[in-house]
């Protein structure tokens, strides 16, 4: 489930992003930058304050990618009780050095988040080495907040990976980088641990201003709007019956069904809703299953797709899944590996 990170630099706006019920309050300055930090008497008043009621984090500015500068600011905001510590990866300067420093510190059990920023070309093998160095969770952001948001500096393919790298290696994972409340629908189908927020929380969207209680609540109800989407499933199959007995079974445990007679309703129907799962029959008319997933996956989409036959032919399987099925469910299907199936992230 994706939740709603909202930055703030006081106490006073961080009780308000509290009331607000955000999923992280994210402590941060940004008049200092890109990830400017707050001074640690604010940090450790503002955590007193939330009293554990919500999870907090922090930056630690942007900073220069020495080891032992990063390492002396981690280790200082460790001693403030956040939750997180989001650490900016900023390009040049010693990054292994940095990580290798770090590691000492993950040792000690400090939730570490890796920021990198989309709009430097970040290279995403990175994320091998965050894990391997103890980090959590790792983020994109974006250092120019005058080009836009992440969406206009990073194609919708280098998103999904990114996203996916981060969960293939059971790390938290979160999109940020000037976002905007048209942003959200966009972004949630990758389903991101969380999308982040400031400059779209704060008065003329100008993240230097003070919060808008009612931008807030606009972007908090438009992620829950499309949280509430999530138990809709799409079944793609000619045979009517077929279709019947899937929708029966997914009703019974509380799904919403749409029902499409061939591929290209099916897409037409992605295109139009939300999904937290499609069910795709291989063999139907105007457009097969395996016609269907080829064009949806040239599109980008990451919505999570089962390819529904017999499978008599033995090779069905292995072309189903290398034209961009996730999985494969044998006819008649099983409830149990289908709810499975379903809750699997």
């Amino acid at each position: 489930m994706t939740g709603m990170l909202a930055s703030v630099n006081s106490v006073e706006e961080a009780l308000q992003a509290l009331t607000a019920n955000v999923d992280i309050i994210d402590l941060k300055q940004p008049a200092l930058g890109a990830l400017g930090a707050l001074e640690i008497d604010l940090v450790k008043n503002i955590v007193h304050a939330i009293g554990g009621r919500c999870p907090v984090s922090a930056t630690v500015g942007d900073l220069p990618m020495q080891p032992e500068i990063v390492y002396q600011a981690v280790r200082t905001m460790t001693e403030t009780g956040v939750d997180y510590i989001k650490i900016g990866f900023f390009p040049g300067d010693d990054w292994q050095g940095t990580l290798e420093k770090l590691a000492a510190l993950t040792q000690q059990n400090p939730a570490l988040i890796a920021v990198l920023f989309a709009d430097s070309q970040p290279d995403f093998a990175v994320i091998d080495a965050l894990k391997n160095a103890g980090f959590k969770g790792v983020m994109l952001d974006t250092m120019n907040k005058n080009n836009g948001s992440l969406t206009q500096v990073m194609t919708k393919a280098d998103i999904a990976r990114f996203v996916q790298l981060a969960k293939d290696r059971a790390m938290l994972c979160g999109l940020a980088g000037s976002l905007r409340q048209d942003d959200i629908a966009e972004l949630m189908p990758y389903q991101p641990d969380y999308l982040g927020f400031r400059g779209a929380l704060c008065r003329d969207h100008n993240r230097t201003a003070q919060l808008s209680r009612s931008s807030m609540m606009q972007i908090k109800q438009t992620i829950d709007h499309q949280l509430q989407s999530e138990k809709r499933i799409l079944i793609a199959d000619d045979s009517e019956i077929n279709r019947l007995i899937l929708a029966n079974l997914l009703e019974l445990n509380g799904y919403t069904v749409d029902a499409a007679a061939d591929g290209a309703e099916a897409l037409q129907l992605i295109g139009k809703n939300r999904y937290q799962m499609a069910l795709i029959d291989l063999s139907m008319p105007v457009m097969s299953g395996l016609e269907m997933i080829k064009i949806l996956r040239s599109r980008h989409n990451p919505l999570k797709v089962a390819a529904i036959s017999t499978f008599a032919d033995s090779k069905q399987k292995p072309e189903a899944l290398a034209a961009g099925f996730d999985y494969c469910l044998t006819r008649p299907v099983d409830e149990e590996q289908l709810m499975a199936l379903i809750k699997l992230r």
